[in-house]
């Protein structure tokens, strides 16, 4: 059987046509090694695979030449070269596949190819380039021309005259198909039973690899818990201490301040009194003269602007005291560990001034908050999450850089995203930075379990969702999306976790 050529197949590009009928008589040539007509070697198929490469490379470059002096668009004839050249890359893989023990098969493979190139190339595509190109020639534009060729009905008879010759040249496939399906079904009687051997060999192995590695998962997160739960704890204990510490002091200076500025206001009018009674004094009273001595010593008129500098000064500087004692506090919530509405964009000023020791050296924090509507949350909890990628990224930052806070709603979700200007990470770090313990920082220096820590905060226990892109030498990009209020059973989960721990 042979692949017979017929006129419905022609594109009316006189040249293309000829080369189409060559790659016919090639593949009718082949046909009777590729359909198993004779002994199947790299010797025999070598030689078809080097003059079809050589057939691909010529018609190529001519049809490619042919739709560039046709005037078809530049992106219609980039795509036919793409496609062009998976062609070529296609015979090659066929070359690299042919073995001694693999070549039988390379035959069947490279027939079914070859025919399923004819169908889509001489009927389909083809076929458009030359309707481009009369659509062209009778005065369309590239552009319309491109468009119109792809509406066009294809041609019945074409598709009709193909598909029967294809089917001609499958036939002596299909008869040596039958032959090596007989001799498959043995093989298969035969393979059978020791492929359920294996897929329940396989099933059981599985299953206890998968047991084992939950296992050893809820281990270490458990453990990672029980530890990142001490420590907060303890800072939780530590900050109410010290908060109960500082706010006694700062109260009674706070009053004293208060109580130094109406003070000190009096002795100032009761200077302006005395200055008044100078002015009246004579030049060469004696009384005078001291007084005019002691005002030039003390530098008076300076006295009077400082001094009302330093206390306001004092005043601000107690007040920031007393905003870092209430972020602390804030920020722990060792009392706090119910479900709450909460503002998160308090809760992240409350954490910078928390980690402004680890910020302020080295970036620039700049906010840039949207309005939140309060979220239904464990805000120390959260918290914990902000610091830990605050410190994470103040950390990756080698010299001096910048960290962006940045805020907002999107529907029945509020977002935060924390990004850097750090050495970020390469792809194998990034999907492995949310298992429990695994760190990149030297030993003793992180245990691993800040990150694993947060995911579970956020995605577990809030049922959110925590992302990051990076790349290294860019930085790192942290995205956090909450509900506005957790599932059902979120708060239940919570409970469960802060009993345990």
């Amino acid at each position: 059987m042979t692949f017979k050529w017929n006129r419905y197949f022609e594109t009316g590009v006189a040249i293309v046509d000829s080369q189409h009928q060559g790659l016919v008589g090639l593949i009718n040539e082949a046909a009777p090694l590729l359909t198993g007509g004779g002994a199947v070697t790299r010797s025999r198929l070598e030689p078809l695979l080097t003059r079809l490469g050589a057939y691909a490379n010529a018609h190529f470059t001519t049809e490619e030449g042919v739709m560039r002096s046709g005037g078809l668009l530049a992106d219609y004839i980039a795509k036919q070269h793409a496609d062009h050249q998976a062609f070529v890359a296609q015979l090659g893989a066929f070359r690299a596949q042919m073995d001694d023990e693999s070549v039988a098969a390379v035959g069947p493979s490279l027939l079914r190819y070859l025919t399923s190139w004819l169908t889509f190339h001489i009927l389909d595509e083809d076929q458009r380039m030359a309707r481009q190109m009369r659509l062209i020639e009778a005065g369309h534009s590239p552009e319309s021309a491109f468009a119109e060729s792809g509406v066009v009905a294809r041609d019945d008879h074409a598709r009709a005259a193909l598909i029967a010759a294809l089917m001609d040249l499958h036939a002596v496939l299909g008869e040596r198909n039958k032959t090596l399906h007989a001799t498959n079904e043995k093989l298969k009687e035969s393979s059978q039973q020791l492929a359920r051997l294996n897929q329940e060999l396989e099933a059981r192995v599985a299953a206890r690899t998968d047991e084992l590695q939950t296992t050893v998962k809820h281990m270490e997160r458990a453990k990672g818990q029980l530890l990142q739960s001490e420590k907060m704890a303890a800072v939780g204990q530590l900050a109410a201490g010290v908060a109960h510490e500082i706010n006694n002091p700062i109260g009674f200076v706070n009053s004293n301040i208060g109580s130094l500025r109406g003070h000190v206001r009096q002795l100032l009018e009761l200077i302006a009194a005395f200055d008044d009674l100078r002015h009246a004094t004579p030049a060469n009273d004696i009384r005078r003269q001291r007084i005019e001595a002691a005002y030039a010593k003390a530098d008076l008129d300076y006295l009077r602007q400082d001094i009302g500098e330093l206390i306001d000064e004092s005043a601000q500087g107690l007040t920031r005291v007393k905003k870092i004692v209430d972020d602390l506090k804030n920020f722990s919530r060792v009392d706090e560990v119910e479900w709450q509405p909460a503002d998160l964009n308090e809760g992240l000023e409350s954490t910078i001034n928390v980690a402004w020791s680890e910020l302020k050296y080295k970036a620039e924090v700049v906010r840039n908050y949207g309005q939140l509507p309060l979220v239904h949350c464990i805000p120390a909890q959260l918290n914990q999450v902000f610091l830990n990628l605050l410190v994470n990224a103040a950390q990756s930052i080698e010299v001096q850089g910048t960290i962006t806070l940045s805020t907002g709603r999107d529907g029945d979700i509020v977002w935060i995203e924390i990004a850097d200007t750090g050495k970020g990470m390469s792809e194998a770090v990034r999907r492995r930075i949310f298992e429990p313990f695994y760190t990149t920082k030297a030993v003793g220096q992180g245990t691993g379990l800040g990150l694993s820590i947060s995911w579970e905060i956020i995605v577990e226990t809030h049922r959110g969702n925590i992302d990051v892109r990076s790349t290294p030498g860019h930085g790192a990009h942290f995205r956090i999306e909450l509900p506005l209020s957790p599932p059902p059973g979120s708060s239940d989960k919570a409970a469960a976790h802060h009993s345990c721990s």
